[in-house]
Formats: structure tokens, C-alpha cells, sequence
């Protein structure tokens, strides 16, 4: 019997969560979370990051839509009790807040 093994993405996927910021604090405190836009898929960088695809990373940096959290971002997360989207591309927490649908 074979064992199969899961694609990047799926695995990534798997792994995706949402998650409070008090948990992450540690992650922030260490430099290592990384903010993503809404309009980028959360596993897609993610991918991007595990294959160390620079054209990518550098494009999104550019155009600060993948920017390392700042103090701005804990701050608003924290007063706001936030749940985030999370996934690890280690060494990288990436985060995007999660967005309500429907009104």
C-alpha cells in the first residue's frame, strides 16, 4: 500500500485556522507574523513563502500587500479582541483578518 502525500496547498489549507491575536501575541513579540492583504489567498502566499518564490513576495511587498505586523496592527487587533486567519510557512505566522459576510 501506498502512502500518498499531500500537496503543499492542501497541506497549507489543513492548516489554515482562525485563532485570537492574544494567542499570537508571542509570534508578534518575535518579529515573525507577517500581515497579509484581503486580497490575496492567505494559502497562496503561503505556498509563494515554502518555495521561496522572491518575484512573488518581493511584488506583494511593493505593493504592501504582505508587510511584517506592526505595533498599529496589535494595537487594533487587541482593542478588538480579534480572531485571525492563520497559517505557518515557517519561520512565518501569516495572518489576515477575517472578514463577516452578510449584513
Amino acid at each position: 500500500m501506498t502512502e500518498q502525500h499531500p500537496s503543499t496547498k492542501e497541506r497549507f489549507t489543513r492548516e489554515m485556522a482562525p485563532i485570537a491575536f492574544k494567542e499570537l501575541q508571542k509570534h508578534f513579540a518575535k518579529g515573525i507574523m507577517i500581515h497579509v492583504s484581503q486580497d490575496l489567498d492567505l494559502v497562496e502566499v503561503a505556498v509563494k513563502l515554502h518555495e521561496d518564490d522572491t518575484q512573488a513576495i518581493k511584488n506583494w511587498m511593493a505593493a504592501e500587500k504582505l508587510v511584517r505586523a506592526h505595533d498599529e496592527h496589535a494595537k487594533n487587533w487587541l482593542a478588538q479582541d480579534m480572531n485571525l486567519m492563520a497559517v505557518t510557512a515557517a519561520p512565518w505566522v501569516l495572518v489576515q483578518e477575517i472578514v463577516e459576510t452578510g449584513e
